[in-house]
């Protein structure tokens, strides 16, 4: 068992926070150490509750024709979410829920290496930058992560 792997293993037995009394089980992150791309959803929804994998529902469906469009493939892409637990209604997650899962996020990225991270709405961006979605929208941002303090 490799290390995303044994991290997978974690997030699903995680109970950082009240949100996971909603889901199934936290929905860790799907794709490969070494993926080019990570890319950070929000949460998961109705589906990937059930399934227990991120972006499989109508949201991963739109995602998949969006990463054709670019040229992407989806093979080359690691697949998360900034929160691990789905919640009934499609609520935001609080700030406590993203605190809890944060840790989960880096080490996911610490594992991974990826050349480019890809967050898919306000509050992944949240996790690099304190400006809004409107006004990053389309802008690159460097960050420099330090891996060795993550895993």
């Amino acid at each position: 068992m490799n290390k995303l792997d044994e991290l997978t293993a974690q997030i699903k037995q995680c109970t950082r926070c009240e949100r996971r009394q909603y889901a199934n089980a936290p929905v860790p992150g799907f794709g490969d150490i070494g993926a080019k791309y990570f890319l950070i959803g929000r949460d998961p929804g109705r589906e990937e509750n059930r399934e227990g994998i991120p972006f499989i529902g109508a949201a991963g469906r739109r995602l998949n024709e969006l990463l054709a469009l670019a040229n992407i493939d989806t093979n080359d892409c690691y697949i998360t979410n900034l929160v691990k637990c789905h919640v009934p209604g499609n609520k935001p997650p609080r700030k406590s829920f993203i605190t809890a899962c944060k840790p989960w996020v880096l080490q996911e990225i610490a594992l991974v290496k990826p050349e480019t991270i890809i967050t898919l709405g306000s509050e992944a961006l949240s996790l690099f930058c304190d400006r809004g979605i409107t006004q990053m929208h389309g802008t690159q941002i460097k960050v420099d992560l330090n891996y060795a303090e993550v895993v």
